[in-house]
């Protein structure tokens, strides 16, 4: 039985003691990973996997440069027969052939003679250096060639292996595959590679007032539907397969249903009923569906206190209130690392800047708070200004959509005017129009 089932069945009053937000995030993925199984891979082109998770270690199969080759477009040569070149003696060459990127190696060359060779052609056999051909000069059709400057062997050659070497690692599993990961992975000639299958995620809301985008509002006290969509949104964001299993009503026989539908997936994620209302029918609905149940209910951070987290036969749900940006940062929060969790990476790194705070703040105490910033450069040009818009709020999107960063906030009163703030970026600084 989990705190939250004894403290119901013993009569206490919901939310009366609140649980950290790391604490409860920590719990949760503990009792994930205690029934989680193993995640499945599948094979996929490399065209199809960008932002896909590498399913195992990556070690190059070949060298890379296969083959010693140029670095410049200019002369081979043997580094011993041009020792003394310089602009006023410079050594003359034979010119004995053309070298250019896919041909196939030409033959040796002997003493006093060069090759014209491009960039990323084989080095020929004997050759050991190659002359730019800035520092040279042909006169004769290019049957000589004019060497003005020393260079020593190895010069402006890319030996075999410089850049990988074969059974080198290159990708680590669990790395996020960005666009230069793709382009590593094809230089070595493979086409094909084992990922992790992406998570299922089922997502639906709940509330007798929401009606689909698109549908015209019938009556006053009726709202659009937005949650479901920007939570399917961060499940794609954050490496899953969002599957969406529409509205349901505040009618408990119905989120049963929807609940035991949504369960033949890898995870839950439900929008709305995740208090402790008349209507607020979800944990409980969680709890009966099977065990453990819910694990926490009641979570110290503001927006999004109301959350609830389950583990349902070994399926992971998240409850998350109704108002959209308690929402966004309930997934957020636990959303986030548990996709994660479940692929096995860390994902991609957050985009963050270090700013001053323009004034001081008052944050509620013993709860993290999530302060959406607009960013401004400095006076002295040295750095940032982070302006809050907003500290609370649980329903007015545009304080997620309008300022540039968002500074996450553990346990504190105040932040103090000129504190030192990392905000993590959520566009790009400077594109957020003036507020009122």
């Amino acid at each position: 039985m989990s705190a939250w089932q004894r403290d119901q069945k013993l009569g206490y009053k919901a939310f009366e003691n609140y649980i950290k937000a790391n604490n409860a995030l920590d719990l949760f993925v503990a009792t994930y990973k205690n029934s989680r199984s193993a995640p499945k891979n599948e094979y996929t082109n490399l065209q199809e996997a960008t932002d896909r998770i590498l399913a195992e270690d990556f070690l190059s199969p070949i060298d890379l440069p296969p083959y010693d080759r140029s670095a410049m477009d200019g002369y081979a040569i043997r580094a011993v027969d041009i020792k003394g070149a310089s602009a006023d003696h410079p050594v003359v060459l034979q010119v004995v052939g053309r070298a250019y990127a896919g041909d196939a190696p030409l033959g040796k060359i002997s003493s006093g003679q060069a090759i014209a060779i491009a960039t990323g052609a084989r080095i020929p056999i004997d050759a050991d250096a190659v002359v730019m051909v800035e520092d040279t000069s042909s006169e004769d059709k290019n049957k000589t060639v004019n060497i003005y400057k020393e260079i020593e062997t190895g010069k402006n050659i890319a030996k075999i292996g410089e850049d990988l070497k074969q059974g080198q690692l290159l990708l680590e599993r669990g790395t996020w595959l960005r666009p230069q990961d793709i382009g590593v992975m094809a230089s070595t000639g493979i086409n094909t590679i084992q990922v992790y299958c992406r998570p299922k995620i089922a997502v639906f809301s709940t509330g007798n007032e929401l009606v689909e985008p698109g549908v015209k509002l019938s009556s006053e006290g009726v709202l659009y539907e937005s949650n479901r969509y920007m939570l399917a949104a961060m499940i794609t964001k954050y490496g899953g397969e969002a599957v969406s299993l529409g509205i349901c009503k505040d009618d408990k026989p119905h989120i049963q249903a929807t609940l035991k539908k949504a369960l033949e997936y890898d995870a839950v994620v439900i929008s709305g009923g995740s208090s402790v209302g008349e209507k607020d029918f979800v944990p409980q609905v969680i709890n009966a569906a099977g065990t453990p149940g819910i694990i926490v209910h009641g979570i110290a951070m503001r927006p999004g206190s109301p959350t609830a987290l389950g583990i349902v036969e070994g399926k992971p749900v998240i409850s998350t209130p109704g108002y959209p940006v308690a929402c966004f940062f309930a997934f957020y929060t636990f959303g986030k690392p548990l996709l994660h969790e479940m692929l096995k990476t860390k994902g991609l790194p957050e985009a963050k800047v270090t700013a001053k705070m323009a004034s001081e703040i008052k944050l509620r105490k013993g709860m993290r708070s999530f302060v959406r910033v607009k960013l401004t450069v400095a006076q002295n040009q040295e750095g940032y200004i982070a302006e809050p818009v907003s500290t609370t709020g649980a329903s007015v999107l545009s304080t997620l959509t309008g300022p540039e960063g968002l500074i996450v906030v553990d346990e504190k009163e105040h932040l103090a005017k000129d504190a030192p703030v990392e905000v993590v970026l959520l566009k790009p600084i400077g594109s957020t129009k003036p507020y009122g």
